[in-house]
């Protein structure tokens, strides 16, 4: 899981039926913090968007490279306030595989 708020899911994580799994080694969770991915003094992650428009957004590069860096695999999915639910039907999909990877955007949209 890529974040900007990595304290969060970490608390999250740790404690009822994911604490549980984790700690009989059913699953195993890594979760990373975006502003590592970033290259100015204020590890900043944000920008306006491409052409305009009113508020922010968040640069896309971090993720590429924080995806790139830890060399996973897909499915990878990228979490936005625009997109679909994240639904238990998309979860049992995703459980059959091996890893899944979450980027989580926190604003509106990656731009």
């Amino acid at each position: 899981m890529v974040t900007l708020f990595p304290e969060v899911f970490e608390a999250a994580l740790a404690v009822s039926i994911p604490g549980r799994a984790a700690e009989q080694q059913l699953v195993r969770y890594r979760v990373v913090q975006l502003r590592s991915y970033t290259h100015d003094r204020h590890k900043t992650v944000d920008d306006y968007p491409y052409g305009g428009g009113a508020g922010m957004v968040l640069k896309p590069e971090p993720f590429f490279e924080a995806v790139e860096d830890l060399r996973v695999g897909p499915p990878i999915v990228l979490l936005s306030a625009r997109g679909r639910r994240f639904t238990h039907r998309d979860a049992v999909r995703f459980a059959v595989g091996t890893e899944l990877t979450l980027l989580c955007g926190h604003y509106k949209d990656v731009d």
